[in-house]
């Protein structure tokens, strides 16, 4: 693959994949009701409550864990340098995508006990136009459940969304001539 910069390539080429991530163990119910025990601070230095509750329930997290890996189940995010996409299973199927021109804003929501994990879901919005007279709506476009590290996932996507959206005011203004 030949780049000018790094991980940069025209849209209208071939898609590319910026980053992939997997979702942390949060992005299930149980995760986050082992995060909300995880981060019980009451006991002394590092005997504490919680760290009692990540030694006993090492056998059932380390498999819960795991589930994102397995070839049919395991489930991940994809970005490109054309849309973001949630696949599952060991080929990665697509099971949900969304354009990059398709958001206009990405909200972090942590729920209770993905702190511990450090991670948080994350919500695609998009302006939708309403009728004659009343004021337009957000639409949530796509949800991230248990996204690590979302702070840097969001800086991608965005980053992501504005090179997508420059390449296509280009393309387009080229399309039509001067």
């Amino acid at each position: 693959m030949k780049q000018a910069i790094a991980g940069l390539s025209l849209s209208s080429q071939h898609e590319a994949t910026a980053i992939v991530v997997w979702p942390s163990v949060s992005a299930s119910e149980i995760g986050q009701k082992l995060g909300r025990l995880y981060e019980k601070k009451e006991g002394k230095g590092i005997f504490t409550l919680g760290n009692l509750f990540v030694l006993l329930s090492i056998p059932l997290a380390i498999p819960l864990y795991l589930w994102n890996f397995l070839p049919v189940v395991g489930t991940r995010y994809r970005i490109t340098n054309r849309q973001v996409i949630v696949e599952r299973g060991i080929q990665g199927v697509s099971e949900r995508q969304m354009g990059l021109g398709d958001f206009d804003r990405i909200e972090i929501v942590q729920q209770s006990g993905q702190a511990w994990f450090r991670s948080a879901d994350m919500i695609f919005w998009q302006q939708k136009p309403s009728d004659v007279g009343e004021s337009p709506q957000e639409v949530e476009v796509l949800r991230l459940p248990g996204v690590p590290y979302p702070e840097v996932f969001r800086a991608a996507c965005q980053k992501a969304a504005m090179t997508y959206r420059g390449f296509r005011e280009i393309h387009q203004r080229q399309a039509t001539g001067p």
